[in-house]
């Protein structure tokens, strides 16, 4: 599996969505890098919703802490709203809270 396209088990996956806006039309984000790991979108068995990542996005203060990237750990825990599905990316892995 490349490394865009990640496999936590338990039916969840995910895939990075980056972020880099035109600095032409968006000249307030010229000295901001792009970033390749903006934000996480999430698929679990009955959906999928992005993961925002803490401070990869200007005025970006809320979002999920990466305390690893290889492997993957991120805090505190996700709930998804939608379907209720609530757990842990840790090491790589989907461990339900």
């Amino acid at each position: 599996m490349d490394e865009n396209n990640l496999d936590f088990g338990s039916g969840f996956t995910g895939r990075w969505i980056s972020w880099s806006p035109d600095r032409e039309l968006n000249p307030q984000y010229g000295d901001w890098p792009d970033t390749d790991k903006a934000m996480l979108l999430l698929a679990c068995p009955h959906g999928e919703g992005a993961i925002p990542i803490q401070g990869q996005m200007p005025g970006e203060k809320m979002g999920w802490t990466v305390s690893s990237w290889e492997p993957l750990t991120m805090t505190p825990s996700i709930l998804r709203r939608e379907c209720s599905c609530h757990g842990f990316i840790t090491e790589g892995k989907w461990v339900q809270a």
